[in-house]
């Protein structure tokens, strides 16, 4: 009777203890955990830090967790400041808010070498424009002063490549000079614009600078703003006198006009977005490549200009507008769908430019840089945005990666991340020019001064 007993009791102790663990697990999914220190039950989230290079000792709140890059602890909620550093590296350090249920990721750390490895692609007397193909695998370059020329660059290796040289002057004529470079989207062909007496010239030509066609002079038309269509480099539009065309070089054929009132466009995503001026003001209209128009928005803010920037984010369309008349920054949310929504994100600012995914977007002018967190802002129902601290004369600021921006600052390159902390000064920039990543997002391409000398300089960021 008494081992009978004993069986049941053990059962009965086995069972409750079965019971006992699978609750602690099932809390211990849910973020609970007990504190020792306090004598109560807690819920916890998940912090995860990733870094490169890897392998780097992780700090918090001043004190050393013992624990190294790839870093995965759970804590409650609260902010906490996190630091990395390793020797020959600039420190990285940030205060990040954990929030349960979320998982707090920052895995985007890139610890920047104090002194990158660097190389020198090519040097002139005088570089006077630039351009960077949609790829980041090309860059072209027009040269001033006694040789002035259109050149070429694979950043993947091999030597600068001359693909024009502007007409030098004649005793009857003035010289040519390049006022403007683009890339095709398939950097298979360049649109060099030029200017002389005669007015403004555009020529269609290869990479290497061969088969070069005067567009001007074979259309008879004055192609003012001439822009390659993204998806074919042989159709191209622009804004004529009577309206927003289109140049077919395939076919050597021009469009009937396709809108009218038309005061600017740009192509994305396979569509022309343009502003028309109507009778009760400015619209935005959209229309794809067999010609079906669509109203995206029904009144725009009036403004002689609009700086625009476009990305699909997650399935839905993000168009990101600043009138050059009241400087207010808005994004407008599902332009193709039934159901746009707008939103004021910032002020005082003149540009708009989204991350390469899209989750993040930037405001800025020459004393503010404003990024809004699109991801963040959606899942915790709330604007989530991050105001830089110290910009000022930002001449230019292009996406080095997803979560960082290289931006020139009063003709300084400086690295920071998309909410502006973790600033790194590398080194002077020539005038007003932008800064790139390389395709692989490990370097850095910049004109830097050398002397009197301009060098086309590739900064390794990521070794």
């Amino acid at each position: 009777m008494l081992r009978r007993l004993l069986v049941i009791l053990g059962y009965i102790g086995l069972t409750a203890l079965v019971v006992a663990a699978t609750v602690l697990l099932v809390a211990y999914g849910q973020g609970y955990a007990y504190n020792f220190k306090t004598g109560r039950l807690i819920r916890t989230a998940l912090v995860m830090i990733e870094s490169n290079p890897s392998g780097v000792l992780v700090t918090k709140d001043g004190k050393a967790t013992g624990k190294r890059t790839s870093y995965r602890s759970s804590f409650e909620s609260g902010s906490y400041t996190f630091s990395l550093s390793k020797d020959g590296y600039y420190p990285w350090s940030k205060q990040l808010a954990v929030q349960w249920p979320l998982v707090t990721l920052a895995q985007y750390v890139i610890l920047v070498p104090r002194h990158p490895a660097t190389a020198t692609l090519d040097t002139r007397s005088q570089i006077v424009l630039q351009s960077m193909s949609k790829d980041h695998r090309h860059l072209a370059y027009v040269t001033g002063g006694v040789d002035p020329a259109v050149y070429t660059l694979d950043l993947g290796g091999g030597k600068p490549v001359k693909a024009y040289t502007p007409r030098a002057a004649t005793p009857v004529q003035g010289a040519e000079t390049v006022t403007g470079l683009t890339w095709s989207d398939d950097a298979s062909h360049l649109l060099v614009v030029s200017q002389d007496t005669t007015g403004q010239v555009h020529r269609l030509m290869a990479a290497d600078g061969s088969g070069a066609v005067n567009l001007t002079q074979q259309y008879g038309f004055t192609l003012t703003g001439l822009t390659f269509s993204d998806a074919n480099w042989r159709q191209l539009y622009w804004i004529s006198a009577d309206g927003l065309r289109r140049l077919d070089v395939g076919s050597q054929a021009v469009s009937a006009v396709l809108a009218t009132n038309v005061s600017q466009f740009q192509v994305v995503s396979g569509r022309v977005l343009y502003v028309q001026t109507a009778e009760l003001g400015r619209t935005l209209w959209s229309i794809d490549s067999s010609g079906r128009k669509q109203e995206l928005i029904q009144a725009l803010p009036d403004s002689d200009t609009y700086a625009m920037d476009y990305t699909n984010y997650r399935g839905t369309d993000e168009l990101a507008v600043v009138p050059s008349k009241t400087h207010v920054g808005t994004l407008y949310t599902d332009i193709y769908g039934s159901n746009p929504a707008s939103r004021v994100i910032a002020r005082d600012v003149d540009n708009a430019s989204f991350s390469p995914d899209g989750h993040l977007l930037t405001f800025w002018a020459a004393g503010t840089i404003l990024t809004y967190d699109l991801e963040r802002s959606a899942l915790l129902n709330n604007v989530t945005s991050y105001t830089f601290n110290g910009a000022q004369d930002v001449r230019s600021l292009t996406w080095f990666d997803n979560f960082h921006v290289l931006e020139n600052q009063g003709g300084h390159l400086i690295w920071r991340e998309f909410d502006g902390t973790n600033t790194v000064d590398l080194g002077l920039l020539t005038g007003s020019f932008p800064a790139y990543s390389t395709s692989d997002n490990r370097s850095v391409i910049a004109l830097m001064p050398d002397g009197p000398s301009v060098r086309v300089q590739q900064l390794t960021i990521k070794p």
